[in-house]
């Protein structure tokens, strides 16, 4: 089946962002990608700005459903969250960083509609990770004393530091490491060094 020309344009933008940023790319590089003239490109998309915005916005609905997958597939905290923290491998191969990540990096150069969504999208992830972190302490399944929200912005940190190194040094183990090692800590019995050093 033929994918819609609007559709393609959509995903090589996005594919484009996340390998080299807004900046760099022009709709000069998706007449090359998809072979159609830019007069084209501008009947779906008159400015460059309005398909980042698109692409930004389908990218985020995408992630809010995967969200909702990974808690409908998963019972345990735990579990939810190491199949969170595998999203950020997606599209590792092609060199292709997360989709807000690659926005944030570059906050200067983004039109102030594009710093509203990469601020939402970091929302999402947020306010996902408090909620799920807060029931998994609440539960018991994990143990931590320093609140809900504090540990959400420490692992969405290490993922997103992880992300950079693991791709500098093309390891995937890399991205996922420091996650990990801070996920057994609140995996930890009570009382063994949970909230003293961290």
């Amino acid at each position: 089946m033929t994918i819609p020309t609007r559709d393609q344009l959509l995903v090589e933008a996005e594919n484009l962002i996340r390998r080299g940023g807004y900046s760099a790319f022009s709709y000069a590089h998706l007449t090359e990608k998809i072979g159609i003239t830019k007069a084209s490109i501008h009947y779906h998309f008159p400015t460059k700005q309005r398909l980042a915005e698109e692409v930004v916005d389908l990218a985020q609905a995408r992630f809010a459903e995967a969200l909702k997958g990974i808690e409908a597939e998963h019972t345990l905290v735990a579990d939810q969250l190491r199949h969170y923290a595998m999203l950020f491998l997606d599209g590792f191969e092609a060199s292709l960083r997360p989709l807000c990540g690659a926005l944030s990096a570059e906050l200067a150069a983004l039109p102030p509609s594009l710093h509203e969504r990469t601020a939402a999208y970091f929302r999402l992830h947020l306010d996902w990770l408090t909620r799920v972190l807060e029931k998994g302490i609440t539960d018991g399944q994990l143990h931590w004393t320093s609140g809900s929200e504090a540990l959400a912005r420490l692992l969405l940190s290490t993922l997103e530091g992880g992300n950079l190194i693991g791709r500098a040094l093309g390891s995937r183990e890399d991205v996922l490491q420091g996650f990990e090692q801070v996920l057994a800590l609140t995996e930890a019995p009570a009382g063994q060094k949970m909230g003293t050093s961290l």
